[in-house]
């Protein structure tokens, strides 16, 4: 500010003298000059944050699509954020091999200044990590809301999103600018010094200053008309020889306005239209992928495309979303946050396999034991179980594989300890965790026996006695579960009979092709009695193991070691076994009360649903216009060029450069003509036009159609699914009942006088149930959430989805033609043209002629 104010003050000080006019002429556009020119780097950056901003909010004025927060700058709570001036940002880590290059290049001393700024410690602040939500052990918990949270906040796909949406906004601030008043003003100084010998000269030496100012005003109308208005100022001071001073202004102005070519709104406002247009499908776009990014984030399928400024915004649609049927459950595997829970629940259904082969590999012992199998089944139990360990060992690892690329996908370092948590599928633990741990801790009481360090004296089979008798409480209050449970699955049994009184009339079930009794109400009701008869048989078979135990306390001490080592390791055996049992009468009860949420829909209805509410599918339509458009704008450019031309001028008179005089003027009008003999390239591009035309029809049916396949693909696994919900729930219940059944075997009483009553395959069998019961349980498992992942699919391809303010899926429920409220048309739209009574068929064109030969004349 100083040094600029103290050149204003010399300039005001040499106007006082001779010329005064001229000097403060000069001084006032020097110094206008120098304030422009102090705008700072800020300056600019927020006034172009200001027009994009406006520009973006102007085009999500719309109910369908608004779009509040489009900030390209990330929060603190980012690990995008950067702490720094954005305008003068420190220098970051280089590297030092590199970095050297920056001083010092091709022997020649380098920029000197490149730390001013000061160098930054590091690219990434940590601060980020005080904004998520850690547990008393340190860890980060995610369930849904959190992770969509997470997401938003430090997704780099999500963040280039919305920078290219700002860049596409940044484009129509430009093309708004070249229809405004545009400003420039310039100034230059030279000082000339002719030797007296010089050519011209005169033999005097002569030396001079010259002010050369200009100043400009350009306006580019609406038409194609370019108006400028001009103000050049020459000030030269002659120092020596003939001391001829010049002072003079010429104040000058031209219009050009085409009346053919390159003239007329549609070619002049197509640059702008389009900037326009590709802003507004951005901005849908943008809306639109956020819905993805959801989608992408909880399920793992396509978010579809970000904003881009290619031009085809959005011109792959989201394809194939549910992928295609396939597998017994006839989907694919849910990816994001909802596949890491249900791998989370496979694992644990993985857990319950091993402890249940524990537990039938103790009763397997002590039947062999007692001389009534082979060892080889014992080995074959004992086999089955290190698989099933192994094969959980890998369960686990590949979960954290997968959780770590899924930090990637939120923008979160790998290393961070984090936790997934939800109690999404926490209907689907058919068997309660507590279960297994207590199947875990009668199977370590058991194993006592087996220790050979064990000394299995009266203390030691006391003490074993009061271990069993610990357990009772955590076994009731697993009964007392259980009865919650069955009561539970009776008030949900309304809804139950509600589906399968509609899957019965479905043709699949009707033909014959699926097994009818899955889908029978009334063996639904009587499975549904046997369960609650069930749970009341074990409660008073526990209750007589309790008896039992109380009994030994008095009976143990008068038993020889070895028969009362056998008497209590069979009660802990049988206890083992009752725990089985009723783990798998709950995994009974909780699998007769999961659900699934109606969808009733057919492709035809869905279609148009779209159609009306596709936000893609609405820049789907304005892509065929914009091609059809650039037919008329092409078009122009075959014509001749006819320009009509208005230019004049004014100038000073004398030595004041502010005496403007009427007699120094000029006008000047003209008519400009080119006639169009010469327009290949022009007419190639028009014929390029064209084709591409009908190429944007074609891709616009093919968009439509690839939408009608997706939708139609996603409703038919909809119907597969509902319907294989109830076969992979039926398989569960074979799968439970086959293991009981073999478990059932083993507790047979042994036949008088028999060594051996066991056939070859029970051991097989055994363990045979209890993997298809884990497979079974999978499916299940799958079927469920993969359907809860097509009802959002279905909702995101309907143009219907929606999120409430967190960004997280507000479910609608059951989803059918009823429930959904339509409206007729996005917008108003021009009426249809009249259709032709007969419409022209363009017959097949005939053979060309042979081209003429050309002589060298021609």
């Amino acid at each position: 500010m100083v040094v600029r104010g103290t050149l204003v003050e010399v300039f005001c000080h040499l106007s006082q003298g001779r010329q005064g006019g001229a000097f403060a002429l000069c001084a006032a556009l020097f110094a206008g000059l120098l304030t422009v020119a102090g705008c700072t780097r800020s300056h600019y950056r927020e006034q172009a944050d200001i027009e994009v901003y406006h520009a973006i909010a102007d085009k999500a004025d719309s109910p369908k699509w608004p779009l509040t927060d489009a900030g390209i700058t990330p929060g603190p709570e980012s690990r995008l954020f950067d702490p720094f001036d954005p305008d003068h940002p420190p220098l970051p880590p280089d590297d030092p091999a590199a970095h050297k290059l920056m001083h010092v290049v091709d022997c020649k001393e380098g920029y000197k200044h490149w730390h001013k700024n000061g160098d930054a410690p590091a690219v990434e602040f940590p601060t980020w990590r005080n904004w998520l939500v850690y547990d008393s052990e340190g860890q980060v918990v995610l369930d849904l809301p959190t992770t969509v949270d997470v997401a938003y906040r430090n997704s780099r796909e999500y963040q280039r999103a919305l920078e290219n949406l700002y860049l596409s906004a940044l484009d129509v601030t430009f093309e708004r600018f070249r229809f405004d008043a545009q400003f420039f003003a310039g100034t230059g100084t030279t000082w000339t010094a002719d030797g007296q010998s010089r050519p011209g000269s005169g033999g005097r030496s002569l030396s001079e200053l010259a002010v050369l100012n200009d100043a400009e005003v350009r306006k580019l109308t609406s038409s194609g008309g370019e108006f400028v208005v001009g103000l050049a100022n020459s000030l030269v001071w002659q120092f020596s020889g003939p001391n001829e001073d010049l002072f003079r202004t010429v104040l000058d102005f031209s219009l050009v306005q085409p009346l053919l070519r390159f003239g007329g709104r549609a070619v002049v406002l197509e640059r702008l239209t389009q900037s326009e247009r590709d802003l507004l499908a951005n901005v849908r776009q943008m809306f639109q992928f956020r819905q993805g990014f959801f989608i992408d984030v909880v399920t793992g399928r396509n978010s579809g495309e970000a904003p881009t400024r290619t031009g085809r915004i959005g011109a792959n649609g989201l394809g194939l979303l549910a992928g295609f049927p396939s597998g017994r459950t006839g989907t694919a595997s849910a990816g994001g946050l909802f596949g890491l829970l249900q791998d989370q629940q496979e694992i644990r259904n993985q857990q319950a396999n091993v402890a249940g082969l524990r537990s039938s590999l103790l009763q397997l012992e002590a039947v062999f034991e007692a001389g009534r199998i082979n060892r080889l089944q014992v080995d074959q139990a004992r086999q089955a179980l290190y698989n099933a360990q192994s094969s959980l060992l890998t369960a686990q690892a590949a979960y954290e594989s997968r959780l770590d690329a899924f930090k990637i996908t939120l923008g979160l370092p790998p290393a961070l300890d984090v936790v997934i948590s939800d109690p999404l599928l926490k209907r689907f633990e058919l068997i309660d965790p507590n279960n297994t741990l207590l199947q875990e801790a009668a199977v370590r009481i058991v194993d006592r026996f087996a220790d050979p360090d064990w000394t299995g004296d009266a203390a030691s089979l006391e003490q074993v006695r009061i271990d069993l008798l610990a357990l009772r409480p955590e076994i009731e209050a697993q009964l007392d579960v259980a009865r919650g449970d069955i009561e539970t699955l009776r008030e949900r049994l309304p809804d139950r009979e509600a589906r399968l009184n509609s899957l019965q009339t479905r043709e699949e079930v009707t033909e014959g092709d699926l097994d009818p009794e899955i889908y029978r109400v009334d063996i639904m009701r009587e499975r549904v009695e046997q369960v609650a008869a069930n749970a009341g048989l074990l409660q008073n078979r526990l209750e007589a193991l309790w008896a039992e135990l109380d009994l030994l306390s008095e009976t143990l001490p008068e038993l020889d070691t070895r028969t009362a080592q056998q008497r209590l390791r069979s009660v802990a055996t049988r206890l083992s076994g009752l725990l089985l049992e009723l783990s798998l009468d709950q995994a009974s009860t909780r699998l007769e009360s999961i659900t699934l949420t109606p969808i009733r829909l057919d492709s035809e209805d869905a279609f148009e649903i779209a159609r009306m509410n596709r936000l893609d599918w609405m820049n789907a339509r304005a892509r065929v216009v914009d091609a059809w458009r650039q037919i008329e704008v092409d078009a122009n450019a075959l014509k001749s060029d006819l320009n009509v031309t208005v230019s004049g001028d004014i100038q000073t008179k004398g030595d004041n450069p502010i005496r403007f005089r009427s007699d120094t003027g000029r006008l000047r009008l003209g008519v400009e003509f080119d006639s169009p003999i010469t327009r290949v390239a022009e007419r190639n591009l028009y014929r390029e036009t064209l084709i591409e035309y009908q190429r944007a029809r074609r891709d616009y049916m093919l968009f439509e159609d690839r939408i009608s396949q997706s939708l139609r693909n996603t409703l038919r696994i909809v119907e597969l699914s509902q319907l294989n919900f109830e076969l992979r729930r039926g398989a569960v219940r074979v799968a439970i009942a086959q293991v009981d059944q073999a478990r059932l075997r083993l507790n047979e009483p042994a036949k008088p006088g028999a060594q051996s009553q066991f056939s070859a395959t029970t051991a097989r069998d055994l363990v045979s149930a209890l993997r298809d019961l884990l497979d079974a349980q999978n499916d299940f498992l799958n079927t469920w959430v993969n359907y809860e992942v097509l009802r959002m699919l279905l909702q995101f391809e309907l143009g219907l989805i929606q999120l409430d303010e967190r960004g997280v899926w507000i479910d609608p429920g059951p989803l059918d033609m009823e429930g959904l409220s339509v409206e007729s048309a996005p917008e108003e739209l021009p009426p249809p043209l009249p259709a032709l009574e007969d419409p022209p068929v363009q017959a097949p064109g005939p053979d060309l002629p042979p081209a003429p030969e050309l002589d060298a004349t021609d």
